[in-house]
C-alpha cells in the first residue's frame, strides 16, 4: 500500500468516526442567543401574565419556549446540513429530548407554585432546571465554559432557594428578595447563554 493510499485510508476512518451519529454533536451556538433573547422576554414578562391570569401566563409560557424548540430545530437541521446528515444525532436527540422534558416539568411547576402563591419561586426553579440542562450540553460537548456555566446556574438558584427559607413573604413581586431573584434570572438566562453563544460563534 503506497503512502498516498495508506494517508487516505487514515482520513476515510477520521472522516467516519466524525460524522458518527453515536458520538458527533453538531451544534449552532446561534441557538444559545435565541435562548437567551427568551430567557430575557420570560423574566420580564412571565410573572405579570401569570398574575394577571394563571392561564394566560401558561400559554404566554408554552408559546416561548415553542419557539425556542422550533429555532433550535431549524438552526440544528442547518448544521447538520454541512456534515450531510439527513437526521438528528442521538446526541442530539438525547439533549432535546432532555430539555423537552425539564420544559414540561418547569412548567407544571410554575403552574403549582403561581397557584399557591409562591410566585418568586419560580425564578430559581427555572435557573435550576436550565443549569442542570446545560450541564448535560457540557458534557456532551465537553466545554469547559458550559460546565462552568451551568454550576454557576445550579448554586445561584440553590442560594436563592436557601434565602427563600428566611423570607416571609413569597407571593409579592414588590419585595427585595424578588428583585434579587428576578435580576439573577435575567443575568444567568438571558445576558449569560447571549454571551457564551456570541463568543463560541466568533471562535468556532
Amino acid at each position: 500500500m503506497s503512502e498516498k493510499e495508506e494517508a487516505l485510508k487514515h482520513l476515510s476512518a477520521i472522516k467516519s468516526v466524525l460524522v458518527d451519529k453515536d458520538s458527533f454533536f453538531p451544534y449552532n451556538y446561534n441557538a444559545l442567543v435565541v435562548w437567551g433573547i427568551i430567557g430575557i422576554i420570560l423574566t420580564l414578562f412571565m410573572v405579570p401574565m401569570l398574575e394577571n391570569s394563571l392561564m394566560m401566563g401558561m400559554i404566554f409560557i408554552i408559546i416561548m419556549m415553542a419557539i425556542g424548540f422550533i429555532v433550535e430545530g431549524f438552526l440544528t437541521k442547518k448544521v447538520n446540513a454541512n456534515y450531510d446528515i439527513d437526521d438528528c444525532t442521538h446526541r442530539q436527540k438525547f439533549i432535546m429530548q432532555m430539555f423537552l422534558a425539564e420544559t414540561i416539568f418547569g412548567v407544571l411547576m410554575t403552574a403549582v407554585l403561581a397557584k399557591h402563591g409562591l410566585i418568586t419561586l419560580i425564578f430559581p426553579l427555572w435557573v435550576m432546571l436550565m443549569g442542570v440542562g446545560h450541564h448535560g450540553v457540557g458534557f456532551v460537548l465537553n466545554l469547559k465554559i458550559f460546565k462552568l456555566t451551568s454550576l454557576i446556574k445550579i448554586i445561584a438558584a440553590t442560594l436563592l432557594l436557601v434565602v427563600s427559607l428566611f423570607v416571609e413573604d413569597l407571593a409579592s413581586t414588590h419585595t427585595p428578595f424578588f428583585y434579587l431573584a428576578q435580576i439573577v434570572t435575567f443575568l444567568l438566562l438571558g445576558i449569560l447563554p447571549i454571551f457564551v453563544g456570541r463568543k463560541l460563534r466568533e471562535e468556532a
